[in-house]
């Protein structure tokens, strides 16, 4: 049976509009589930919120800061950029010519008052002069002050045996014009001249003797006011001398030399380096900006990246939000940013590579943290 070519034809188109038709449908079925998948994902579902922000790993008390209180020129250096340093180690000295100088100075002012005081003392209270121990080094000093004790004692005894003589003869001349006067050899009135005159000689060696305590005493007082305050002078001139000698504070690491030549100029309270800290616990601090700052909270989780290592491979740490600043800080470089600082305790964990090799985190490693807002 021969079969018509228009049949054929016609039967073939048929076949490829069912395809066509089955294939599209298939199309726009799939599109409908899967807008209504996302749909509902949508309603239902949530997306994680993250902040992040750029810090670093700083030791608890940061790094410290060497200065020179009163500057000066340097004399020797110690140490170099990186140096491993431990606590109390001389770092640095400064020239001690100007400010030993001075101590001697102030020391001199000082041993001078404190022989003058236990002269006055010994005068005030009627003692033998006696110096403290601190002056046996001194000799001069102390033969100087023995003779100036010796000299005023030995004017105020003449002072005052002049006036008793004086006084003894005026005594014997009332005692026989008294006698004259009851013969009627001489009159009151010359009696009278005569007591007046010895109430005088004794008032004058009683204002005589009261006159040199008097000023025994004001003298003492200045020169123990004047004891205390070079004392205190020559303590903190010789508290200059020993910060003259820079020592660390702390086991840690040298960084920063702000001054490397010898006879360089520090000015007071200049920078001469850093140390930064070994035996600290460390922190991870990182820069929030304001916008974020309202979902973060102490207890928040966060994921850490440090940089240096690649987190495809050696993966991150997970820390725990420990405190934030109560206020937004000014950048120093750019005055018109503004951040919040967050601050965690380093995790406790190693980063490792994928063969179980663990790398260790130190101070000055820069950092990423991601906070899930919720």
């Amino acid at each position: 049976m021969k079969t018509n070519p228009h049949d054929a034809a016609m039967d073939d188109l048929d076949i490829r509009r069912e395809h066509r038709f089955s294939g599209a449908s298939r199309i726009i079925l799939l599109s409908t589930l899967l807008f209504a998948v996302l749909g509902i994902w949508a309603y239902f579902g949530k997306l994680d919120e993250v902040s992040t922000g750029s810090g670093k790993v700083i030791p608890s008390s940061r790094e410290q800061v060497l200065q020179s209180l009163d500057g000066g020129i340097l004399a020797e250096l110690t140490v170099r950029e990186g140096d491993k340093v431990q606590a109390n180690q001389i770092v640095a000295r400064l020239d001690p010519t100007r400010s030993e100088s001075n101590v001697g100075e102030s020391a001199a002012r000082y041993r001078a008052s404190l022989a003058s005081s236990a002269r006055l003392n010994a005068e005030v209270n009627d003692l033998p002069l006696v110096f403290p121990d601190s002056l046996r080094a001194w000799p001069d000093l102390i033969a100087s002050e023995t003779r100036l004790y010796k000299s005023r004692r030995a004017q105020l005894a003449d002072s005052m045996a002049e006036l008793q003589d004086a006084l003894v003869s005026v005594n014997k001349e009332l005692a026989i014009t008294q006698r004259l006067e009851k013969s009627g050899a001489a009159s009151h009135v010359e009696v009278l001249r005569l007591q007046r005159q010895k109430s005088d000689l004794g008032l004058k060696i009683t204002d005589l003797r009261s006159q040199y305590f008097v000023q025994a005493r004001e003298a003492l007082s200045k020169a123990n006011a004047e004891v205390d305050m070079l004392a205190a002078i020559l303590k903190g001139r010789e508290d200059s001398v020993t910060r003259l000698t820079v020592r660390a504070p702390m086991r840690g690491i040298v960084k920063n030399i702000q001054v490397t030549t010898i006879g360089g100029v520090i000015p007071p309270n200049g920078e001469m380096m850093e140390i930064v800290p070994l035996d600290d616990h460390l922190l991870i601090e990182t820069r929030l900006s304001p916008r974020d700052i309202a979902f973060i909270h102490p207890g928040q989780r966060a994921l850490v990246k440090i940089t240096a290592y690649d987190y495809a491979i050696y993966g991150g740490l997970e820390g725990v939000v420990e405190t934030i600043s109560p206020d937004t800080i000014q950048d120093k470089v750019k005055p018109e940013i503004f951040y919040y600082r967050v601050f965690y305790p380093h995790p406790s964990g190693l980063l490792t590579e994928q063969t179980g090799t663990p790398f260790l985190h130190r101070t000055g490693h820069d950092c990423h943290s991601g906070y899930k807002n919720r």
